[in-house]
C-alpha cells in the first residue's frame, strides 16, 4: 500500500493535466464564441467610457480632461483588441464549423489545438479583467487653466506717469473705455509698461483673468488663440478652424470679467474685447479701433541721465575726471530710449579707462549699429 499510494497520486496529477488539455482542445469552439461576445461587451464599455470622456473634455465653461488611469486601460483595450480580433479572424472556420475539435486527438494537429484553446482561454481571462477595471466612478478631472504669472521686470525712470495713465483708463469707474492701445517707437518701454500692468493686477481682483500674449509679426491667428486657450484651460486639434476656435473662447470668457494684453501688434486684428495691446504703429490703433490712445514717448534728457546713472558702475563713472562729462553725452546719443539707455549703460559699467568711453561715443556719434 505504501507503494501504490504515490503512485495513484501521479496517476490523479496526470489524469487532471490530461483533462484540462482535453477540454482546451473538446471546448475551444465554444470558447472562442464566448471570447467574441465577452469582447463585444468591452467595446461596448469602450464606447461608453469614450463619450463620458467627449462630453466633459467638450464641455468649454468647465473644461475637464481624461485621467492617466482611464488613457491607460484605454491603450490596453486597444492592444488586446488587435490580438483578438486576430485570433477569432484566422479560427472563424473553427467557430462556423458543427463539429468539435475533440475528433482530431490523436491527430497531427491536435497539439496546435491545444495551443490555442489555453491563448483563447488566457485571452478571455484578460478580457474579462479589463470588463472589470473599466468600471470607472470618474473618467475625467477639472482642467484648470494656466495660474496667473507675474512677469519679471524692472523700474525705468519716467514711467510712472503713463502707467498711471494706463491704470486710469483701466480701472476708472464709469470709464467706458474697452480698448488700450499703447504706441511708440522701438525700444521705448511699451513692453516695460504692459510686464507692470500684468504684475499690477497679480495683488487685485478687479478682473477674473489677465491673459498675457504675444503676438510678433509672422504669427497665425491660431497661434494667438492657442496662447489664450491655454490660459483658459481649453485646446484644439490642429484641424479646428479660427471662428470655431473664437466661438469656444466667446463662450468662456462671455460670463467672465478678464484683461488680454497683446504684444508687439503688427497689424489690425478684429477683437471686440476689453484689450490693452501695444503697437509701434498709432494707424495700427486706428485699425483695432482703440478707445484710447496712449503714446509711450522718450525720456527727457534730465530722465535719461539719470537712468544711464543707474546702469553705470559708480567705479566706472569716478575712474577719471573727464568720464562723467562724456558718459553724459554718450546718454545724450541714446535719445532717451531705455533700452539703448540700459543697455548701453549696463555695457559702459566694465570700462574704466577715459579711451573707452571716447571710443564708444565716438561709435554712437558715427555709426551707432555698430556699438555691440
Amino acid at each position: 500500500m505504501e507503494i501504490v499510494s504515490p503512485v495513484l497520486d501521479i496517476f490523479s496529477r496526470l489524469w487532471s493535466c490530461s483533462a484540462h488539455s482535453i477540454t482546451y482542445v473538446r471546448e475551444l469552439k465554444q470558447n472562442l464564441n464566448t471570447l467574441e461576445i465577452s469582447f463585444n461587451s468591452l467595446r461596448c464599455k469602450r464606447d461608453d467610457v469614450n463619450t463620458r470622456i467627449e462630453m466633459a473634455e467638450s464641455n468649454l465653461i468647465k473644461p475637464e480632461k481624461r485621467t492617466n488611469v482611464v488613457s491607460d486601460w484605454l491603450q490596453r483595450v486597444q492592444a488586446l483588441e488587435t490580438k483578438i480580433q486576430k485570433i477569432l479572424d484566422d479560427n472563424e472556420a473553427i467557430r462556423n464549423d458543427g463539429k468539435s475539435y475533440f475528433c482530431c486527438w490523436g491527430r497531427k494537429n491536435c497539439w496546435s489545438a491545444y495551443g490555442l484553446g489555453k491563448l483563447v482561454i488566457r485571452k478571455q481571462i484578460a478580457v474579462e479583467s479589463l470588463l472589470r477595471e473599466g468600471d470607472f466612478q470618474d473618467v475625467s478631472y477639472r482642467s484648470k487653466p494656466d495660474p496667473f504669472r507675474q512677469i519679471p521686470t524692472f523700474e525705468v525712470v519716467g514711467m510712472d506717469t503713463k502707467f498711471n495713465e494706463v491704470l486710469e483708463s483701466l480701472v476708472s469707474k464709469g470709464n467706458l473705455v474697452r480698448l488700450v492701445g499703447l504706441y511708440g517707437m522701438g525700444g521705448v518701454g511699451k513692453i516695460t509698461l504692459l510686464h507692470k500692468v500684468n504684475n499690477e493686477f497679480a495683488e487685485t481682483e478687479l478682473f477674473d483673468l489677465v491673459i498675457f500674449v504675444v503676438v510678433s509679426k509672422d504669427l497665425s491667428i491660431k497661434s494667438i488663440q492657442n496662447q489664450i486657450g491655454k490660459k483658459l484651460g481649453v485646446s484644439w486639434t490642429e484641424e479646428t478652424e479660427i471662428y470655431g476656435r473664437a466661438t469656444d473662447i466667446f463662450k468662456v470668457l462671455k460670463s467672465r470679467k478678464f484683461l488680454l494684453l497683446l504684444d508687439d501688434i503688427w497689424e489690425g486684428i478684429d477683437l471686440k474685447t476689453v484689450i490693452l495691446f501695444t503697437t509701434r504703429s498709432q494707424q495700427v490703433c486706428g485699425f483695432m479701433e482703440a478707445d484710447e490712445r496712449i503714446k509711450i514717448e522718450c525720456l527727457d534728457e534730465d530722465e535719461a541721465w539719470c537712468l544711464f546713472q543707474q546702469k553705470v558702475m559708480k567705479k566706472a563713472l569716478s575712474c577719471h575726471p573727464d568720464v562723467p562729462e562724456v558718459a553724459k553725452r554718450i546718454a545724450k546719443e541714446c535719445c532717451g530710449l531705455p533700452l539703448a539707455l540700459i543697455t548701453i549703460g549696463r555695457t559702459m559699467s566694465s570700462k574704466t579707462d577715459l579711451q573707452q568711453w571716447l571710443y564708444a561715443l565716438h561709435t554712437l556719434q558715427e555709426s551707432a549699429s555698430h556699438f555691440s
